[in-house]
């Protein structure tokens, strides 16, 4: 039987209250925008133009993408001057000071493709403009080849000897040393060529994890044309299930509506289980191809290296997490009983635990809470947050439409404001992930605003910290406001689900991404049936007992792109890890902790991603960043279990 909770009066809750009070005060704001009710089918013409981004700050048109793109590859051949003389201080200089203005231009039109592309998957023209640019910035970075060689061919002492004689050097002098950090990584004149023609993405000089590899253009482009079948809803009426509306679907209160969701997006990833396997394959024995050439033993290593971090860190993450899998079985077992339902079964982990309690926040009220949740990060983040989150201001696109790409994510390049990309469709969890991605928007907007371009862009084991920061103390801000049993119980189990499917989960697609890669490296094909093996077992283990597997759940690996990211999803674990130790942190010391944090973001990667995160109290060599994770974990638990035994 289900753990019947107390019915409460529908506007009697603080929370409630604090809502009201939030959609009066923002009533003003709220006429200003026009109405609007998220639909993921409507026409992207549907959406009012407030809710839509503005790309006008890199192109105002395709036309001056294109006049822009002409330039460039007009400029590119200017760079060869310099080759043969970067011995010299000051052409030495004026080569990098070159060289990164062009790249800077090429990355304003990568973004502003794929910003268009996000928008509009089908468009045939958006697509053509991300090839067009990616094709320029090979371009550029295969002109470039020398630069490295040239650098990395400099004596030991000739950095700090090159700032000296060129004091104008100093802002690349991070760049260089990175490069020269790992100089027995380089291969010959012929073998650099060839390798940039195939396009190595080993080298730090320019974050190729944001360029897709074509394995990864083939997957998106197998996403956006699957064949999803029409579901019904919990009213009974055909609806045409997306990658947009799945997630909404997925956690239905409706049992049918859910698991007709899950079905229908796994049983038509079945249908396409080879041409996905294939593509993933593709993409493992590249990464694997390009780490042996650089003489590493593992992928794992060459991808970690290249942001100086030691495969250490990524074990002590999996093996403290693991430790801990007792914690996440409790949970599952926890939701059968609080659902009253026979077994735990994959579409029954996102549905709300705590029926009725869940409330709509619009989009004019997420504008009201997140500047006041986040107040404790001080006056500048709040200014710029509430700048970013005006619709006016352009940083914003909002809803869900057809066509458009699931999910969320910031983009930004070095320059104008950064970009946030959202399906909002005016849920807790929504706001949540207002909060995440505009972590990363200001993580990046205070970087390029303390750094010089060479050094505001900031390594993966950093990406993810200021997102989960942000979400850690909106979670801490709407549990201080409310003492209602039953919402205090929904947003403690937010908590649980933001540490389960951040921490746990991640690590477990952690822990596929690294045996999928040993697999190759080892020699075993990477089949349909062992990347299915693979993924199942890790969920029967990272769930336990109390977890029924269902016939198709171990084809979501297919449905992640994240696998083609070259070992990233390691770093939302360790972000979130991060982002509670440094919440804990500012909420205990305050204004210290806040500086010390600020400086974290505004470093960007002018130091070693560890050292900048030990700036901020966080070190992620030990365990002890993970451990307070699943005691906190742990603590809300106890309470969510203590609250339902009154």
């Amino acid at each position: 039987m289900p753990l019947k909770l107390p019915e409460k009066p529908p506007m009697k809750s603080p929370l409630a209250a604090f809502l009201l009070a939030l959609l009066a005060f923002g009533a003003l704001r709220a006429a200003e925008l026009p109405a609007y009710t998220p639909d993921s089918n409507a026409p992207r013409s549907a959406v009012p133009a407030a809710y839509t981004w503005d790309v006008s700050p890199l192109f105002a048109s395709d036309a001056d993408f294109d006049q822009a793109l002409v330039k460039l590859r007009q400029d590119i051949p200017a760079l060869a001057q310099f080759a043969g003389r970067l011995s010299d201080p000051a052409a030495l200089f004026n080569c990098l000071d070159r060289y990164f203005q062009l790249h800077l231009d090429a990355n304003k039109l990568t973004l502003y493709a794929n910003l268009r592309q996000n928008i509009a998957l089908t468009d045939d023209t958006a697509g053509a403009l991300v090839q067009r640019s990616l094709a320029a910035m090979d371009e550029l970075m295969q002109a470039a080849t020398f630069i490295r060689r040239e650098m990395l061919a400099l004596p030991a002492g000739a950095v700090p000897a090159a700032v000296a004689a060129e004091p104008r050097l100093q802002p690349y002098r991070a760049y260089i040393e990175n490069l020269q950090r790992r100089s027995s990584r380089v291969l010959s004149a012929d073998a650099e060529r060839a390798l940039g023609l195939l396009g190595d993405n080993l080298w730090a000089e320019i974050d190729l994890n944001e360029l897709p590899s074509g394995y990864e253009d083939t997957h998106g482009a197998i996403m956006s044309e699957l064949p999803l079948p029409q579901i019904k809803d919990a009213a009974g009426k055909e609806v045409q299930l997306t990658l947009s509306n799945y997630s909404r679907l997925r956690a239905s209160p409706d049992r049918e509506v859910r698991r007709a969701a899950v079905a229908g997006l796994f049983g038509t990833l079945r249908k396409h289980e080879q041409s996905l396997a294939g593509t993933l394959a593709g993409q493992i024995k590249l990464d694997v191809a390009y780490a042996r050439a650089r003489g590493y033993d593992t992928a794992l290593a060459a991808y970690l290296d290249k942001d100086n971090v030691s495969p250490a860190v990524y074990d002590n993450l999996v093996n403290t997490v693991n430790a801990h899998l007792p914690l996440l079985h409790r949970y599952i077992a926890l939701r059968r009983q609080i659902l009253g339902l026979p077994d735990v079964r994959f579409y029954d982990l996102y549905i709300p635990l705590v029926a009725g309690v869940e409330k709509d926040i619009p989009f004019a009220e997420a504008q009201k809470i997140l500047p006041a949740a986040l107040k404790p990060l001080g006056e500048e983040y709040g200014r710029r947050l509430v700048e970013g989150l005006d619709p006016k201001n352009g940083w914003l696109d909002l809803y869900p439409h057809k066509d458009k790409r699931s999910g969320a994510f910031s983009a930004s390049t070095y320059g104008p404001h950064p970009w946030v990309f959202m399906n909002y469709q005016n849920s807790l969890d929504d706001m949540s992930t207002l909060a995440h991605e505009y972590g990363h928007a200001l993580h990046s907007d205070l970087a390029m605003k303390a750094q010089s371009y060479p050094d505001y862009r900031y390594t993966t084991i950093l990406a993810e910290i200021a997102s989960t920061c942000n979400e850690t103390l909106l979670s801490d801000y709407l549990l201080a406001r409310t003492n209602d049993r039953a919402e205090r119980i929904y947003l403690l189990v937010e908590r649980l689900e933001s540490i389960r499917q951040t921490i746990f989960r991640q690590t477990m697609f952690a822990e596929f991404e690294r045996a999928v890669h040993t697999l190759h490296e080892q020699g075993v094909p990477l089949t349909a049936g062992k990347l299915e093996e693979t993924y199942r077992d890790l969920v029967k283990r990272y769930y336990g007992p109390g977890f029924t597997m269902g016939e198709d759940d171990g084809l979501e690996w297919a449905y992640i792109p994240h696998f083609y990211y070259k070992y990233y999803v390691y770093a939302y674990a360790t972000g979130l890890s991060s982002g509670i130790a440094i919440a804990d942190r500012v909420r205990e010391l305050g204004e210290p902790a806040v500086q010390d944090y600020l400086g974290m973001l505004k470093g960007g990667c002018a130091q070693p991603p560890l050292e900048l995160l030990k700036s901020a109290g966080v070190d992620l060599t030990t365990p002890a960043p993970i451990e307070s994770a699943m005691r906190s974990f742990e603590r809300t638990l106890d309470e969510v279990e203590s609250l339902l035994a009154k």
